[in-house]
This record gives structure tokens, sequence and C-alpha cells, in this order.
């Protein structure tokens, strides 16, 4: 069992910490719900954490994350994680990450990934659904069941035929996805947490589980926003 120490979280008097399932350590919360979450060395203000596997060293604003798989390294700003989706070393606006999807080392702005793995890859304003993309840069584009690499289609996904198309064109709107992707409001928060950070009680991680085991990188392997 992980025990918490909350001693050196920074609750601010706008926090409302939500449900006895929580492990807060080392982080700093402001208008920000939490339940049945693990988060350390993380900053979130105006978000909802719920059922969040473990969020390490990321920090959010004005984004939710439900269900979410794992939070590690990222910035999130205006965006919706869920699904069990996982998200690492990577920077996030106007988005959302779905359906078991995974991201790394890569920066999305206002686009939707569901049922897809991005790796080292750049979105903005675009639409993929159960691709996998590496080491690519695509805008406005609808992606659908296929494999990019470097910016080639080199496979697909499954027996469906890959979709590679203008979000502008009018073949388009048949095929974005329209399910809501939108961060939904912030609900308003008490003057004071609900539960003290240091009254929770710890959340069970598996023992072979550890937010701190990641392999340490080189600079050059970071995305965009984290190059030094």
């Amino acid at each position: 069992m992980q025990k918490s120490n909350n001693q050196d979280s920074k609750p601010s008097p706008e926090t409302t910490t939500l449900g006895d399932s929580n492990t807060i350590t080392h982080c700093s919360l402001r208008n920000t719900a939490v339940t049945t979450s693990w988060a350390k060395h993380c900053t979130f203000e105006d978000c909802m954490l719920a059922q969040v596997r473990s969020a390490h060293r990321s920090t959010g604003r004005k984004s939710h994350f439900h269900n979410a798989d794992s939070l590690s390294r990222s910035d999130f700003v205006d965006s919706v994680i869920r699904d069990r989706s996982s998200v690492s070393r990577s920077a996030l606006k106007a988005s959302t990450v779905r359906d078991a999807s995974v991201l790394e080392r890569s920066t999305v702005s206002g686009s939707v990934l569901s049922h897809g793995q991005v790796w080292r890859s750049a979105l903005s304003d675009c639409d993929v659904e159960e691709c996998s993309i590496s080491r690519s840069e695509f805008k406005g584009m609808i992606l659908k069941y296929g494999v990019w690499k470097k910016g080639q289609l080199v496979g697909k996904i499954g027996n469906r035929e890959p979709v590679m198309i203008k979000k502008d064109s009018p073949e388009a709107a048949q095929l974005v996805d329209r399910r809501a992707s939108f961060v939904p409001a912030v609900p308003e928060m008490d003057s004071k947490p609900r539960i003290p950070i240091d009254q929770q009680t710890p959340r069970h991680i598996d023992s072979d589980f550890s937010p701190d085991s990641e392999d340490s990188d080189h600079s050059e392997d970071l995305p965009p926003p984290y190059k030094v």
C-alpha cells in the first residue's frame, strides 16, 4: 500500500478535495476537485481529477481528467483526458484524448485522439481515430485506420482502408466524429476543503507500479515545449 504524504501539498482555500481514496503528495492545487486519484509533484488549477491512476510531474489548467491511466511530465490546458488513456512528456491545448489512447513526446492543439497511438509528433486541428502516428506533423486533417511514419502512410489498422483528408474538404462533414470533446465547466467550489488533505485515505497501487520508475532522457528527446 502506498502511504499518503500530504504535508508538503499546497491546497488553496478554493480547493475542494472529494472522496476518501486519494494520495496527493507535493502538489499545488487551486480550485480543483480530486476523487479516487494519485498525484505527485503536480500543479492543477481549475481542474477536475476523477479516478486518475497516476498523475506525476504534470501541470493542468481548466482541464478534466476522468478514468485516466497515466499523466506524466506533461502540460494540459483546456483539455480532456479520459477512458484509460495515457499521456507522457507531451503538451496539450484545447484537445481531447480518449478511448485508451496513448500520447508520448508530442504536442497537440485543437485536436481529438481516439483509439490511437501518437509518438514524437505534432497535431494541430486534427481528428484522429484508430491510428498509429510517429515522427509526423499534421494540421487540419482527418486521419483514420492508418499507420503513419515520418508523415508517410506505411500501413493500415484492421480491415478498413486508411482515411486521410483535409477537414475543410466536402467529404469531411461525413467523417468527423462529433462526440463531445469540450471541457465541462468546473463546478463552484466550497470555500474550504470538504476533506482535509492530511486526513485522506491513501489509494491502493499495484506493487509493481511506480510513477518514479521512468527512465531518464536527454533533453533532445523531449517534445518542443520542454527543449532546453
